[in-house]
């Protein structure tokens, strides 16, 4: 009879055994499978947006702005969060290798395209590893001065540059900033001025306010409340037209520069081999946004200029990479 029971116990131990690694790993799948979500309709939990720039920039803005919104367009809370360095490359990195879910979304700006043109080691192909799901608004760029410099004009910086050297803070070397600021000054110009990366638009604008560089080139938007609050000087903005948001300062075209213009997209991108269907879902609850009244008059009045929703998004960021890859063949830069 003992003999008979051993087999029984050992039986019944074997199949609760069996149970309990059937239900560890049914959780461990449900936790664990990045295809999980997708089982019900997109978006069925959290949106991540992940910012290549530091808090406080242009692009930080929209996303932040948009976000507040997006949650009730989609129904579940879009969460931003930074990553910044390498000109937006560690945050373009990133959303390039998450999974194609629709769940980790990158919003950026040409700064993406410029760092891979300039920048062998970028480590992503945007053609290639990212679907461009919509632009967003366009933002002029900037150049403004520190306080106590003797300038008022491009003119005016231009003069100085050749008696001494000037320096100027960008969102980072490979940035679009970066790119237009030496075609501007070293091509155009034919000047020497000492570029000063930084990780995002706020940092080069606090570096101009507190006095340590000359001048910051920047998007318009976060420089905006530094300019209307005398913190920084606003030297010429980059757009063929005078801002609304400062319509006293100059264009670069006025100062000297006839035809120069630089604006910088503000777009999602999606990783490749995102469903279509998750991509349109997001993109069209991007512009249910866009057409509200309140979100129009914020980004105009932060100095945004609002993307036409009917663009070819991908043509354009097309177009990008070709202009900024012959202006960096022009200007000879790249970065070993």
């Amino acid at each position: 009879m003992g003999n008979k029971r051993i087999p029984q116990k050992r039986s019944i131990r074997y199949g609760t055994f069996i149970v309990v690694l059937f239900m560890i790993s049914a959780l461990f799948f449900v936790w664990s499978s990045p295809a999980q979500a997708q089982r019900g309709p997109y978006p069925s939990g959290p949106v991540k947006v992940i910012v290549g720039f530091p808090p406080g920039g242009g692009v930080d803005v929209v996303a932040r702005l948009l976000a507040q919104k997006l949650d009730g367009v989609l129904g579940q809370p879009v969460v931003v969060e930074n990553k910044p360095g390498a000109a937006s490359g560690i945050a373009t990195r990133f959303v390039a290798g998450s999974e194609p879910n629709g769940y980790t979304v990158l919003i950026n700006s040409n700064s993406m395209v410029v760092n891979q043109v300039i920048n062998p080691n970028a480590g992503y192909d945007i053609q290639r590893q990212l679907i461009p799901i919509t632009n967003v608004a366009w933002q002029s760029t900037i150049i403004v001065a520190k306080p106590d410099l003797q300038v008022s004009s491009l003119k005016d910086v231009l003069a100085l540059s050749r008696k001494k050297k000037v320096s100027y803070g960008t969102p980072g070397t490979g940035s679009v900033l970066h790119l237009a600021g030496t075609y501007l000054f070293n091509m155009l110009a034919k000047t020497d001025l000492l570029h000063v990366p930084y990780k995002g638009a706020s940092p080069a604008l606090a570096a101009a306010a507190g006095n340590q560089v000359d001048l910051a080139f920047t998007t318009l938007p976060p420089a905006v409340p530094l300019v209307k609050s005398n913190k920084v000087k606003a030297i010429a903005v980059t757009s063929l037209k005078r801002s609304p948001a400062l319509p006293d300062t100059p264009t670069v075209a006025e100062s000297g520069f006839q035809g120069y213009e630089v604006r910088v997209f503000t777009g999602y991108f999606m990783p490749a081999k995102t469903p279509k269907a998750v991509g349109d879902k997001f993109g069209e609850a991007v512009r249910k946004v866009l057409a509200m009244p309140e979100i129009k008059e914020r980004l105009a009045k932060l100095g945004f200029e609002q993307a036409d929703p009917s663009e070819d998004f991908q043509r354009l960021v097309s177009d990008e990479l070709k202009m900024w890859a012959k202006v960096a063949k022009e200007a000879k830069i790249k970065i070993q």
